[in-house]
């Protein structure tokens, strides 16, 4: 079963490596979509939304300094590294990230899928 959750965040970022206006310091309202696997539970569940929603929220950088945090932050840099954090978190509870969604404005995403 597949689980997909979305999440927002809003953070600052500037890019380094580019000629033009986002070498400019800058700020998204983003959107998260995740999908996750995992087996039906005896409850019904694969597993609780109420639990699922703060864990991911966890992982985001809300109102953060996306440059504090890597060198050159494309929302291709960001959608992986979030990747990375959010599934090695779930596969802790039996969960598998199966695909991450960064979009950084409602025309354009990032996407990292497990084939």
């Amino acid at each position: 079963m597949i689980l997909r959750i979305i999440r927002k965040f809003s953070s600052a970022h500037r890019l380094p490596n580019y000629q033009g206006d986002c070498a400019n310091l800058h700020g998204h309202t983003w959107k998260a979509v995740f999908e996750i696997e995992g087996p039906i539970r005896s409850d019904g569940m694969v597993y609780d939304f109420k639990l699922l929603k703060p864990m991911l929220d966890s992982v985001l950088p809300d109102h953060k300094f996306l440059n504090d945090f890597f060198p050159n932050p494309t929302a291709e840099n960001l959608c992986q590294a979030i990747f990375d954090k959010t599934a090695k978190m779930l596969a802790e509870k039996g969960l598998t990230l199966k695909t991450l969604e960064i979009w950084e404005n409602e025309d354009c995403a990032s996407v990292v899928r497990v084939p």
